[in-house]
């Protein structure tokens, strides 16, 4: 296991960062999805969302209901996932000190007493019962040989065994599949290695290998991208199947296709491309922080940053590439010299269900001299509030265009996650090897309103400037008050004004120029994280079409602080 290697070239700052974290851990304190570090008591109780209050019954998974108003199930699930077990089974590895594993003992006993098979709300998701056996097994991994010789070994053994049974006989398969079918595939994948030598366990391999292999073809797109939509869910798919791949290197006899390792590998491509150059990747489209085995991670990792999918591969990251586009997925990165541009133009994803998709296209995320300019808000929570789930989802919510206050898409209600796809976006238009780069698409979600518009946004790069130019075409039968909304990345200082905004940046001085508009400061938000949000101002600019063809023209002049 890489990280065990890792663990034995920690100097000694990397030692006491670790063991302090494990140390939370021993003390029940957690921070997990935007808590906050918080005290759980001396026991655990794993079936509440410690944030909100709200306490699941131990009742037949199958009679609870996961939407609860006020509540979110994600924290007794993310607290069950047990991603902090393998953090204390190093600090034993590193220390030698059995309070580490006597406390991996007793959380599990606890755990296990607590949730009897099938019975509560943390079987409820067959995700992450997968997640939580693999990372049970990469604690007991690492604690070996000692944790094989306590008493809690034989039930937690036993415990894994039922957990196997159970994700083998509640897959979450659909015709159109997501990263949670591909977790009870590799979470699978993980306890059968265990179990391997004896019929059953080499049944659950051989099943979840040809079901592994299947899915990097249903769930990625020839260009890399998973099929969901979300940057930040790319993350997750392309670390699972890292570990699936893991997983069956590691078995006798076992091979991939090179048809897999090559579709893998511009998975990585594409996560090389989206990083920015300050090292984080944008928030396009749903967030909720889900990793599979962080490991060495836990605790500390900014979740906006993906390099580790990297180190999960055994490759540095490469260098980014100047200028391309994933038509398949939907994305196209620009950077000519000092400019990072990222813009959003393709189906809403799984099938036209959009399940984890937002009201982006067209907009974008833009960097200057390494410093992010404009920047998409994230996703805040999924629940309980349904008014901010689904404005972080909305148009407003993005650097785009939006007429009247409609939306690209109908905003389903929470809990319900499917968007549908009325936008239709296509790119008609990518030239990023001109003396003056140009990107040219639409969408058609707004061709449907009562009063139909039709809009598309070519987007031209001045390097020289660098000034970027905006052209949104927008055709309509009748007058259209219309809005630009351009969220900000953390600035120093915003000057709106008719015609013209200036915003301060530490770094970089950025004028907004448009003829005929008269730009605000709106209250706006951002979540840097799952369940955290931080206040953070908007730059919108307001206009009104005319009947017929209207051309508006936005410049954004780029200068670096005196």
């Amino acid at each position: 296991m890489r990280f065990e290697r890792l663990l034995a070239t920690l100097d000694d700052e990397g030692r006491r960062d670790l063991l302090a974290r494990a140390d939370a851990i021993v003390a029940h304190r957690f921070d997990l999805l935007g808590s906050g570090p918080t005290e759980l008591g001396q026991t655990i109780d794993w079936s509440v969302d410690f944030i909100h209050g709200h306490r699941w019954p131990v009742k037949h998974s199958d009679l609870l209901s996961t939407y609860v108003p006020g509540a979110d199930v994600k924290m007794p699930w993310e607290l069950s996932r047990f991603q902090h077990l393998p953090l204390l089974a190093a600090a034993f590895r590193l220390s030698g000190d059995d309070l580490y594993l006597d406390e991996l003992g007793a959380q599990l006993t606890g755990w296990i007493e607590a949730n009897p098979v099938e019975f509560g709300v943390n079987w409820v998701c067959t995700m992450d019962v997968a997640i939580r056996a693999a990372n049970w097994i990469a604690a007991l991994v690492i604690a070996a040989p000692e944790a094989a010789a306590e008493r809690w070994a034989q039930p937690v053994a036993a415990s894994l065994l039922l957990h196997g049974r159970f994700i083998r006989s509640h897959p979450e398969w659909a015709p159109v599949r997501s990263n949670h079918y591909l977790s009870d595939v590799v979470g699978l994948l993980v306890v059968a290695s265990l179990f391997a030598a004896g019929e059953e366990g080499a049944g659950w391999l051989a099943w979840a290998k040809d079901e592994l292999l299947a899915e990097i073809e249903h769930e990625v797109r020839d260009d890399g991208c998973s099929h969901e939509a979300s940057i930040p869910y790319h993350r997750l798919v392309t670390e699972l199947f890292l570990c699936g791949a893991d997983v069956l290197r590691a078995a006798p006899g076992a091979t991939l296709p090179t048809s897999f390792e090559q579709k893998l590998d511009r998975m990585l491509d594409f996560v090389a491309a989206y990083t920015r150059p300050d090292g984080l990747a944008p928030q396009l489209g749903d967030n909720d922080d889900g990793r599979f085995l962080p490991l060495g991670d836990y605790g500390k990792a900014d979740p906006r940053s993906h390099l580790h999918l990297f180190a999960q591969a055994d490759r540095d990251p490469p260098p980014a590439p100047s200028s391309i586009g994933f038509p398949d997925g939907g994305y196209f990165v620009l950077r000519r010299g000092d400019i990072y541009l990222l813009i959003r133009c393709g189906d809403t994803g799984l099938g036209g269900e959009g399940g984890h998709a937002h009201n982006d296209q067209l907009s974008f995320e833009l960097c200057y001299r390494g410093e992010p300019l404009i920047e998409d808000p994230g996703a805040y929570r999924y629940a309980p509030d349904a008014r901010l789930r689904k404005l972080f989802r909305s148009t407003g919510f993005h650097a785009t265009m939006q007429p009247d206050g409609e939306e690209q898409n109908r905003l389903p209600e929470p809990p319900r996650f499917p968007l549908g796809d009325r936008t239709r976006a296509e790119a008609l238009e990518w030239r990023p090897e001109d003396p003056r780069p140009t990107f040219y698409g639409r969408h058609r979600g707004f061709e449907q309103l009562a009063t139909p518009l039709r809009y598309t946004r070519r987007v031209e790069l001045d390097p020289t400037g660098p000034v970027l130019t905006i052209l949104d075409t927008v055709e309509c039968a009748a007058p259209q008050d219309l809005v630009w909304n351009f969220p900000l990345a953390s600035s120093q200082s915003i000057e709106p004004g008719p015609d013209i905004a200036k915003v301060e940046f530490e770094a970089t001085t950025m004028l907004v120029e448009a003829a005929g508009l008269e730009f605000e400061v709106v209250e706006g938000l951002s979540s840097p994280r799952y369940g955290v949000k931080e206040a953070r101002p908007f730059l919108r600019a307001r206009g009104r079409s005319a009947p017929g063809e209207n051309v508006f023209e936005l410049r954004l002049c780029l200068s670096t602080r005196p």
